[in-house]
């Protein structure tokens, strides 16, 4: 259960990350939120193997 509240957690993060990088670059025009957008994708490519992870598991556990 710990995984896949992880998993959730991180994309939630990610997209959260990205609603702000998206704003701030229309307000001011400036590419330095590049680098938020590009941690927010890291945080997406981390929490959707996390979240799989943690539906697998729980999946193997309800069939035994």
């Amino acid at each position: 259960m710990k995984i896949l509240c992880a998993g959730i957690s991180l994309i939630s993060i990610a997209a959260v990350g990205l609603i702000f990088a998206v704003a701030m670059e229309i307000a001011t025009g400036e590419p330095v939120y590049y680098l938020v957008m590009k941690v927010a994708a890291g945080f997406f490519g981390v929490g959707g193997p996390i979240l799989g992870w943690g539906i697998a598991s729980r999946a193997s556990k309800k069939k035994t």
